[in-house]
């Protein structure tokens, strides 16, 4: 696929990197000095000029016969005006725009109205998953998996749980769900049905959004969660507030900003603002913000958010919530013991990847990059039809998660016969890439 890509601030550098091995890509960029740096660490090519300017698309367009244009720009307004400019040149190009600001999700192509294809809100994706996170007490990792209507959540096991040395088989897990894998001391584990469950485990669960409450109650909540303190009146901290709110659960935003302060005040029903800054330590504890069942940073620099949350452990504080937006951060958070992580660059990649692949291959990588997820296909060419799952060599590392039969969603078994047109759910590591063409095929494998 011939793609676009107009703007190479963190969200456009992030797009090319993730498609630009696959795809062939074209950059439009006005910062000579940025377009350099990208070229001579990514094969792409570049372009410099302004990607708004109608010329300069409608070239671009035509010389790079271009199928798929992706807006990447700061502001969300010129992404819109620039997919509805591409459609003009041409009508069958698929147009994808980056967006901040929720108030500027509009409807889609597939809701009807031609123009835009598809919208990628990072921020708006940040603040769903840390709703999810603040709601999902024993959760460190959530994630809605593209085309399917299920999610993917890791929950973390602790000495105090119910299900503590219980066998994986015998949990009464909620019907919409499923447990796949299993990482304990950093080694993953995907044959779990045998598996007693230790404290420090990380359960990875597939499921509907119901069956994974559900599953999260069943491990076990002594408090459930009520009070939230959210540092940082980004974007994403109103948007994360707003969704608490309507819970009716007590949140409080804390920002140094007056005008923003006012601002929250007018907009923001069922939220306490306090305007001060939460990185002095007298706010903290006039505040009580380490005493709240959440607290969440949302600022949108690395090291603010590495020191509260440094702080929050200090406290022992009942959970800690962040982003980051360096790659290189996810590390030193990491190594502190913070687990429940929302990276920048790991939303983007997968916004990208959903967007840049057909439905019938969708993939999504997992909190660990060499990892992902994908649809195979059962057709008359499968390995897989007729043939029962306990019959097949399945490599270490490799899971059939779930299958779409039609309006259906089942969890296979060894006794599960495989069907033409099913639709099976995989999760596996690239690193196992050989010993998944055994299996599958390699025209089911996709390339990312």
């Amino acid at each position: 696929m011939k793609v676009i890509i107009v703007g190479a601030g963190e969200v456009g550098r992030v797009s090319a990197e993730t498609i630009s091995n696959i795809h062939d890509v074209l950059v439009i960029e006005r910062d000579e000095l940025v377009l350099s740096v990208l070229k001579s660490r990514l094969n792409v090519s570049t372009l410099k000029a302004d990607g708004t300017n109608p010329k300069t698309l409608k070239y671009a367009i035509e010389n790079h016969e271009a199928d798929m244009i992706i807006a990447t720009l700061g502001s969300d307004s010129e992404n819109l005006f620039l997919c509805l400019m591409a459609k003009r040149v041409k009508p069958s190009i698929i147009t994808v725009s980056s967006v901040n600001n929720p108030d500027y999700m509009i409807d889609t192509s597939s809701q009807g109205v031609e123009g835009v294809d598809t919208i990628i809100s990072p921020e708006l994706i940040t603040a769903q998953k840390m709703y999810k996170l603040c709601v999902l007490e024993n959760a460190i990792d959530f994630e809605y998996m593209a085309n399917t209507g299920y999610a993917v959540a890791m929950f973390t096991v602790e000495s105090r749980h119910d299900i503590v040395g219980k066998v994986v088989m015998h949990l009464p897990t909620p019907s919409g769900c499923t447990v796949f894998a299993i990482y304990r001391d950093d080694v993953l584990h995907t044959e779990v049905e045998s598996m007693e469950i230790h404290p420090g485990d990380r359960m990875c669960v597939f499921g509907d959004d119901a069956a994974i409450s559900g599953f999260n109650a069943m491990m076990g909540v002594e408090y459930p969660a009520r009070n939230f303190a959210i540092l940082g009146g980004s974007i994403v901290g109103r948007n994360l507030a707003r969704m608490l709110a309507a819970d009716r659960m007590n949140v409080k935003i804390i920002d140094k900003d007056e005008n923003l302060c006012r601002d929250m005040a007018r907009t923001l029903t069922g939220v306490s603002i306090a305007c001060a800054d939460f990185i002095d330590p007298d706010v903290q504890n006039n505040e009580n913000i380490f005493r709240t069942d959440a607290l969440i940073s949302t600022s949108h620099a690395d090291d603010t958010n590495l020191l509260m949350c440094m702080t929050a452990q200090r406290h022992n504080s009942r959970k800690v919530i962040t982003r980051y937006f360096t790659k290189e951060y996810e590390d030193i958070f990491q190594y502190t013991g913070i687990e429940t992580i929302i990276g920048y660059y790991r939303i983007i990649t997968n916004e990208i990847t959903k967007s840049t692949i057909s439905d019938e291959t969708a993939i999504m990588t997992a909190r660990d990059p060499n990892e992902f997820y994908f649809v195979h296909m059962v057709d008359d060419h499968s390995k897989l039809l007729d043939r029962y799952l306990g019959d097949i060599v399945i490599p270490d590392g490799v899971r059939a998660v779930a299958v779409r039969r039609g309006e259906e969603t089942l969890f296979p078994r060894l006794d599960f016969r495989f069907a033409k047109d099913d639709s099976v759910i995989v999760f596996t590591s690239f690193s196992r890439r050989s010993d998944l063409i055994r299996v599958f095929g390699k025209s089911s494998i996709p390339e990312v």
